[in-house]
């Protein structure tokens, strides 16, 4: 299976990342530690948005606890770090996919660039 743009989907269905090279996928994106238990995170998430990240490879392996969960500035906890993935993200996928800003709001919602 593969996706609109002809990148290799997983049995997940997950897209290689557009923000982290596999051999990057060893250590968190967000803290760089490698000693953690990792997660996927999907950039952008909610019914629609978490598929077309997947799909597209907007996610990331990020630390388990400190900085998915539970940490101070785990990006479920943070909305400024929510708000870094999703600018990083955005950025990815422009570059990737050869989208301008228009683009990238009509497949996801809004911009991040402005925030």
């Amino acid at each position: 299976m593969v996706n609109e743009y002809g990148e290799a989907l997983d049995k997940n269905g997950y897209a290689p990342s557009v923000l982290q090279p596999g051999d990057m996928q060893e250590s968190c994106f967000l803290c760089g530690e490698n000693g953690e238990k990792l997660d996927r995170h999907e950039v952008f998430f909610g019914s629609a948005y978490r598929q077309k990240s997947k799909r597209l490879g907007l996610w990331v392996c990020i630390c388990h606890g400190k900085c998915h969960l539970w940490g101070e500035e785990a990006v479920h906890n943070s909305r400024e770090t929510d708000l870094y993935l999703k600018e990083q993200g955005q950025l990815a996928a422009m570059e990737r996919y050869g989208w301008d800003e228009e683009k990238f709001r009509a497949e996801f919602g809004r911009s991040y660039l402005e925030d």
